[in-house]
This record gives structure tokens, C-alpha cells and sequence, in this order.
């Protein structure tokens, strides 16, 4: 095109060298509004040239964006972000979409104006190549994110059955242990009662007026009351631990009943008597009532 408006130029100056005449002829008059035209043309063609440039960064500028872009959903996969990495690729999708859009409205202004540019069509390919691998690929990567999250939102849910699991076996657990300790308890409680005595040492006059022997008469002998026992006038002790019992008198009589090879009295060294039972389980077996008349 511009070498024939070079020839177009060149012609129409030799006319006007020749003749003032020319100057005012159809052909060369033809000539000036053919030149006009090739030049409306060429300054045309350069606008749409510069047009394509244009779009052409655009894209590239788009699909940077769109590498730097992929290295964030990355890390933000690893981090656990899932939802968000998702988010960013709906993001990076609609970029490529509108790219697409760009590249199919310059392949028609070129193809309009008639472009037989080599290079410029090789660029224009490449790009429509760029954006069709990255669009397969983030479609890919997509699909394998919301695999991902719905994989991980499983494993939540399995994640929260199992806590509630645990809740209820924790409940479970201090129940039993409640139901335990009051088993336990119960049978702390029977086993003190099964192995629970009363002891009393006092004088005989107290031993009386606790009612807990008879006051005897003229051919009474004095002996335990019949009546029952009162309990609160008595020390409660664990048969289990008691082995001796210091009495802390001189002259010392068993009044209730108890096999006599089951205990003896013996005196320690400051002279004090002390019951010592030698054999439990007979020293027990007739009465858990134990009472000493001391003087």
C-alpha cells in the first residue's frame, strides 16, 4: 500500500511539473482523490494496528494476574482455606471468560480490516492458546478443590458425630461413676456397719445410772440390763482395729458377754489394767456390746 502511494505522489508531481493544464484534468484529479483514499486507508489500518496492541497487553497484563493468582490459591489450599481459594477461581474464571470475549472481538476487527500481518496473527494464536490451557486447567483445579471441601466438610461431620460420641460417653462415664461411688459408698457404709462394736468402761454407779446395768437388790446380783441399750452412752469402734484397750484403772471386771479365752487383762507397767483381745472373731461372736465395770 505504500509503495503505491509512493507511485501515486510521484506521478501526480511530474504532472504538475508538466503542465498547470494537467493540473485541472480528470486523471489527475482521479489521481489526487486515489492518493487521499490510500492515505485514509493507512492511517486507518495504523489505528487498528495500535488498536490490537491495545487489547493484546491487555490480555497479557490478564493472564499475569492469573499466574500470580494461582500461586495464591495454592497457599490458601494448603492453609485450609478452601472456600476461599474457590472464591478466587470463580473470580479468575470470569477474567479468562471476558478475555475470550477480547480475543474473539479482535480476530473480527482484523479479519474486518483485512490484516495479513504474520506476526500479529501468531500473537493474537498464542494468546487464544494462554487462555484456553489456563481456563482447562483452573476448570480442572476447581473440580478438585470442591472434591477437596467436600471431602473435608465429611470429615467434619464425622469429626462432630465423634464429639458428640465422646459428650455421650463422658456423660455415660460420670454416671457410672456416680452409680460407683454410691455403690462404693454403700458398701463402705455395710461394711462399718458389719464391723461396727460398742464400748463402755465406767464405774458401776455410772453403769447404772446410764441404765446400762441393773441396780440388783437384797438376792439380786447386779447384770446387764435387759432392756436394751442406748446407744449414745457408748463409744462406737471398728472391731477390726482394736487389739488392746487401755483401762486405765487397777481393778477391772468384763460385765458383758465374751469367751474368756477370747481376751485377758493384763497389767502394763505403770500398773494400769488393759484388755487385750486375742481372738476376734470369738471375742465378738456372743455380743458387738463390749462393757468394763473398773473401780
Amino acid at each position: 500500500m505504500k509503495t503505491r502511494l509512493s507511485v501515486l505522489v510521484l506521478f501526480a508531481s511530474a504532472l504538475l511539473l508538466g503542465s498547470c493544464d494537467v493540473e485541472r484534468s480528470e486523471k489527475y484529479q482521479a489521481l489526487l482523490a486515489e492518493r487521499d483514499s490510500l492515505y485514509t486507508e493507512a492511517v486507518a489500518a495504523k489505528g487498528g494496528f495500535d488498536e490490537a496492541l491495545n487489547t493484546i497487553n491487555e490480555i497479557e497484563e490478564a493472564l499475569e494476574s492469573v499466574r500470580a493468582a494461582e500461586g495464591i490459591i495454592m497457599v490458601e489450599n494448603q492453609e485450609g482455606n478452601t472456600s476461599k481459594a474457590v472464591s478466587q477461581i470463580n473470580a479468575i474464571q470470569q477474567t479468562l471468560k471476558e478475555n475470550h470475549n477480547k480475543i474473539s472481538d479482535l480476530e473480527k476487527r482484523l479479519a474486518e480490516q483485512g490484516s495479513k500481518s504474520k506476526a500479529l496473527a501468531q500473537t493474537v494464536n498464542r494468546l487464544k492458546t494462554q487462555l484456553e490451557e489456563k481456563d482447562a486447567f483452573i476448570t480442572t483445579l476447581k473440580a478438585e478443590l470442591q472434591t477437596s471441601k467436600a471431602q473435608i466438610d465429611e470429615l467434619n461431620n464425622q469429626v462432630a458425630d465423634l464429639n458428640d460420641d465422646i459428650l455421650t460417653l463422658n456423660d455415660n462415664i460420670e454416671s457410672l461413676n456416680a452409680e460407683s461411688a454410691a455403690q462404693q459408698a454403700t458398701i463402705q457404709n455395710q461394711d462399718a456397719a458389719l464391723h461396727t462394736v460398742w464400748v463402755c468402761i465406767a464405774t458401776q454407779q455410772v453403769l447404772k445410772e446410764k441404765g446400762i446395768l441393773t441396780k440388783g437388790g437384797l438376792f439380786q446380783p447386779v447384770q446387764l440390763s435387759k432392756q436394751g441399750f442406748d446407744k449414745n452412752q457408748f463409744m462406737q469402734a471398728d472391731k477390726r482395729h482394736l487389739d488392746k484397750i487401755p483401762l486405765n484403772t487397777k481393778k477391772a471386771t468384763v460385765v458383758s458377754s465374751h469367751p474368756e479365752s477370747s481376751y485377758q487383762l493384763v497389767v502394763n507397767e505403770d500398773g494400769a489394767m488393759v484388755l487385750e483381745i486375742v481372738d476376734k472373731d470369738s471375742f465378738w461372736s456372743m455380743s458387738n456390746y463390749l462393757v468394763v465395770s473398773i473401780k
